[in-house]
């Protein structure tokens, strides 16, 4: 039987820009981290950590050194992925745009994933099904969780002039039946599950069909 990893020191909330990794030297962190997302792209069962120290050329003592445990690992690279798209909508969701328009933009970005973040991309596609299993304990109360909250942030941080929306509609019912359809759409736009070459490959659909739902929300909410 398999020696069981006191790994609780790494399985908690922190700031990922002060995880000890991050004082490493930026190429030796970008091999490890490259190497550990493209094994966990296979899926969390599968990917083998000594694959990974054997890409980013380092000793499995070093890796269990910053992160303890195989788990420990997979939960940095949820933070560091999760961190690198938070802060790709931080630069374009604008308070000088409405809700709607900042939601296009978020969905948008989302879709073009696979362009910009190939590997962040593969890796996420894997790895939110299954991080429940993964931490039956609990998940981190830091992680930005669920899609709908970071929605609500959006929410605030917009343009929500009341003239924008019809005069006989609640404001608030409307935003939450705003945020429960693209919520919807955001999973219709992982349709074709961690093949990336797929989501690039209809990128183009893709962003068409996310302008036709926003067309229609604009008809119904807004004046």
């Amino acid at each position: 039987m398999a020696r069981k990893v006191d790994d609780s020191e790494h399985i908690k909330e922190y700031d990922i820009n002060q995880h000890k990794i991050m004082a490493m030297g930026e190429e030796r962190r970008r091999l490890i981290i490259e190497a550990a997302l493209n094994e966990f792209s296979k899926g969390y069962t599968v990917a083998n950590t000594d694959v990974i120290v054997k890409k980013a050329g380092i000793s499995k003592g070093l890796l269990f050194h910053y992160f303890g445990s195989k788990r420990g690992l997979f939960l940095f690279l949820i933070k560091y992925s999760l961190n690198a798209v938070l802060s790709t909508y931080e630069k374009h969701i604008s308070a000088d745009n409405d809700f709607l328009e900042n939601l296009k933009t978020l969905s948008t970005i989302k879709s073009g994933m696979a362009f910009q973040y190939p590997q962040t991309f593969g890796f996420m596609i894997k790895a939110l099904p299954v991080m429940h299993d993964a931490f039956p304990e609990g998940l981190p109360k830091d992680l930005p969780f669920p899609p709908t909250m970071w929605m609500r942030a959006i929410w605030k941080k917009s343009n929500n002039d009341s003239s924008l929306f019809h005069e006989s509609i609640d404001r608030k019912k409307a935003r939450d039946i705003i945020i429960w359809t693209i919520n919807g759409l955001s999973e219709s736009l992982l349709r074709y599950g961690d093949d990336v070459d797929a989501y690039q490959a209809n990128y183009n659909k893709l962003t068409n069909e996310i302008e036709e739902y926003f067309y229609t929300l604009r008809k119904l909410f807004y004046r």
